[in-house]
């Protein structure tokens, strides 16, 4: 009988057993220590940045909506959009000077501000047959930033690019009363809207009804004023003779303005100038129109500080009827912020209803 082979068992393949990685170099104590300082400075910079809206960020960057910022007459203010535009030819002679911010809450409602329409006659001065801002300048900072003209564009809701002719129909003016609106900065690429008062001789070019569109200091265009929220505060640099009362909302003319009655802020004769229209075109009249617009009138301790009330050759205050000032009920006398900077008011002065003439209601 054959003799039967064990079979033959197939060698098993042979098993690596892995490598015990070896352990990262331990790292001295002081370099750990290092690289958490230095994390932790990271984050505190970040943090400031934010909580730090003032410090060469957006004017409104934190809250836009809770703050009020005062803006004087040639303060360029947070991010500005463009180099100042406007003229010294054409500016107000004797702005009032400036001071701190008030510390107390701001009226949040625009409500509670006077209401003017934008063709009242007299609600702008200027200076006749000199434009109080150099459009063609603007239009050619804006053109030379393809962000900016962007965003300056879509904030007025206009096509890029009929923002050159935009700018052209427009009328350059100076405010002849503190205005509550909304301003906008340029930051990360985009405006910044926050809200904002703009002091009395600030220059401006307005629409074709009346209503400002552009600080001429900053390039920034500007909108209809909007409600504070929050705890509401104010920000920016204010001046002598600011009163919320004092402060005017200019609301859309009816229709579509052919020219404007503007006072002259060197002489306080009136004049016409075409909306639109160029440097010398300007019309001297020979009487102020009956009914037109009065600064809110001053109150006793600062008389000196704020613009005449009343041009040369005018017959005296007119208004269109009696109205409740801000803050006011009834003709109640208003509650109202201390005067910025810690100007002293002995008087304690209140503007009330029928104090401040000329305003639309």
């Amino acid at each position: 009988m054959p003799r039967l082979r064990s079979a033959r068992r197939a060698p098993l393949p042979t098993r690596r057993v892995p490598r015990r990685a070896r352990p990262a170099p331990r790292l001295p104590r002081s370099v750990h220590l290092a690289g958490t300082a230095a994390a932790a400075l990271a984050l505190s910079v970040a943090a400031a940045s934010c909580a730090a809206p003032g410090q060469g960020g957006s004017a409104a960057a934190a809250d836009p909506a809770a703050e009020l910022v005062l803006q004087p007459v040639a303060d360029r203010g947070h991010d500005p959009f463009t180099p100042s535009t406007a003229t010294p030819d054409g500016a107000d002679p004797s702005p009032s000077p400036t001071a701190a911010p008030p510390g107390s809450t701001p009226p949040a409602e625009p409500s509670r501000h006077q209401s003017v329409s934008g063709g009242k006659d007299g609600l702008y001065g200027g200076v006749r047959n000199v434009a109080s801002c150099d459009i063609d300048r603007l239009a050619g900072f804006l053109g030379r930033d393809a962000d900016k003209q962007a965003a300056f564009a879509q904030t007025l809701r206009v096509d890029e690019g009929d923002l050159p002719g935009y700018l052209r129909e427009l009328t350059s003016v100076l405010l002849r009363a503190d205005t509550r609106l909304t301003g906008h900065g340029f930051a990360g690429g985009e405006a910044s809207p926050f809200q904002s008062v703009l002091q009395a001789g600030t220059a401006v070019l307005v629409d074709d009804r009346g209503v400002p569109r552009v600080r001429c200091a900053s390039g920034s265009p500007l909108t209809t004023p909007e409600k504070l929220s929050g705890n509401g505060r104010y920000g920016g640099t204010g001046w002598r003779g600011y009163r919320p009362s004092r402060t005017v909302v200019v609301t859309p003319a009816d229709r579509a303005l052919s020219e404007l009655v503007i006072v002259d802020v060197h002489t306080d004769l009136w004049f016409e100038r075409p909306v639109g229209g160029q440097p010398g075109e300007d019309r001297k009249l020979p009487q102020p129109p009956r009914d037109h617009f009065n600064p809110p009138a001053p109150g006793p301790g600062d008389r000196s500080e704020s613009p005449s009330a009343e041009p040369t050759g005018s017959p005296g205050p007119t208004t269109t009827g009696p109205s409740d000032g801000p803050g006011t009920e009834s003709g109640q006398p208003s509650t109202e912020p201390p005067l910025p900077g810690g100007v002293e008011d002995p008087d304690h002065e209140r503007v009330s209803a029928g104090e401040s003439g000329g305003a639309d209601t």
